[in-house]
Parts: structure tokens; C-alpha cells; sequence
């Protein structure tokens, strides 16, 4: 995983830009993953009715900037990610801040409904230390495109801990506004167990342990649900 960048001048101005820029070359670093799941599994919710797929590219500098993109199947959809961040760690406390931009594809944006009209942004803040983590994914920006794109923000707040192979995460879902008055989604609340097998080989078990009522009716399954991944480096 390097860059390998050939220049060649023939003017000593131009030979002293290229150096300049070598140190910076030199401390980047462009990686990949490809993976796949029994299923899309996420913040709780399952977002596939089977398998997915999915791959990433992300560029790193040692200064912690960072940039990406991350690729996923859906049920008769496709999500494509952009993101950009800062992160780092100072005598063990490790850190991050970062640019989601969430993207669907399936309709295109002729189509009378347009997966486009579900796009949204966050930004996350997020904190390490010792085996446990928290991180903060705060709505930004607007959900949808044109003239339907309404304000964005929802947010979604996890706590967890890891040792060895073994994970535990909570989660929590505010979602804005009132289900019950304008329909918007219900708060819910899960928790996910992970054990990996090998560092690409793992296991989960998520399941929804409260939610927000509508209309005394719970709006989220609660089941318990079971999904394996298998990921690699490029």
C-alpha cells in the first residue's frame, strides 16, 4: 500500500516544486477492503433481505487526514459513501472527526420517487481509550435533493468495549421530531455482541432492546438478528 509516483523535469524550477512535494507523497498512503455479510446489519436495522457486498478506498496522510469512499448492496439498491476526516491519538486516547455523505442509487433522479430523495449527511466525533469507545453521528445538511431536500437531524449515539475478540456496543437512535404527530421515525435503542474469529472473520448478534411506542405499537422488529462478515485488505 504505497504510492509510487515517477517524475521526470527538465527545468531546475520544476525540479525544486517535485521536491518540495516528496515528503508529503511519501507519508500518504492509499488502501482498499472488499467484504462481504450475511447481511447488511446496521445501527440495529437490517438492510437487506440476504447477502451484501461491499468494498472501500480510503487515502491517508500521517498528519491524520483521511478521505474515502465505501460501496454497499442493498435490497434492490446500491449506497456509495464519501467521507473525509481528521483523526489521531495522544498518549492512548485516540480520536476523530469526520464527513459522512450517504448516497443511494437505485430510480436515478428522473424517477417519480428517487432513492436520492434518502441521502443525508453527518458529521461524526468520536473518542477511544483503553478498549472503549464513543462516538457521536450528528445530522447535518439536509436529507433529499432539489426541491423535496427538507433539513437533516436525526442523530445517533454509541458507547462500546473491546477485548480481544470480543465486542459489546450500545446504541441509540434520536431521530427528529414526533412519530406520533408528524410521522417521522421512532427512537429505539440496541445493542450489539461481536466475536471475531479471525482479524476478517466475524460474528454479531444486534437486537433492539427499546423503542418508542407510536400509538402503543412498537415500529421496530426486535428479533434478534444474526449476521457473519468476512473482510480483506487490498
Amino acid at each position: 500500500m504505497k504510492n509510487v509516483f515517477g517524475l521526470k523535469k527538465t527545468v531546475l524550477a520544476a525540479s525544486i516544486v517535485a521536491a518540495s512535494l516528496a515528503p508529503a507523497i511519501a507519508a500518504a498512503e492509499v488502501s482498499g477492503t472488499l467484504g462481504a455479510s450475511s447481511q447488511y446489519l446496521w445501527r440495529g436495522q437490517q438492510l437487506t433481505d440476504g447477502a451484501a457486498v461491499y468494498g472501500s478506498v480510503d487515502y491517508s496522510h500521517t498528519s491524520g487526514l483521511y478521505a474515502g469512499a465505501w460501496a454497499s448492496s442493498e435490497t434492490d439498491d446500491t449506497e456509495y459513501d464519501l467521507y473525509a476526516g481528521f483523526g489521531g491519538e495522544i498518549e492512548g486516547l485516540s480520536y476523530d472527526i469526520s464527513y459522512i455523505d450517504y448516497n443511494y442509487t437505485t430510480g436515478g433522479t428522473t424517477a417519480p420517487d428517487p432513492a436520492s430523495s434518502a441521502d443525508f449527511e453527518e458529521v461524526h466525533l468520536g473518542l477511544g481509550f483503553a478498549g472503549f469507545s464513543a462516538d457521536a453521528f450528528i445530522g447535518v445538511g439536509e436529507v433529499g435533493r432539489g426541491d423535496d431536500a427538507v433539513d437533516y437531524k436525526d442523530d445517533y449515539f454509541a458507547l462500546g468495549y473491546g477485548y480481544d475478540k470480543y465486542g459489546i456496543s450500545a446504541g441509540y437512535y434520536d431521530y427528529d421530531g414526533d412519530p406520533e404527530v408528524d410521522g417521522t421515525l421512532a427512537d429505539y435503542t440496541h445493542v450489539d455482541l461481536s466475536y471475531a474469529v479471525t482479524e476478517q472473520f466475524t460474528f454479531t448478534a444486534s437486537k433492539i432492546v427499546d423503542q418508542e411506542d407510536v400509538n402503543g405499537v412498537d415500529t421496530w422488529d426486535d428479533d434478534v438478528v444474526l449476521s457473519v462478515a468476512y473482510e480483506f485488505a487490498l
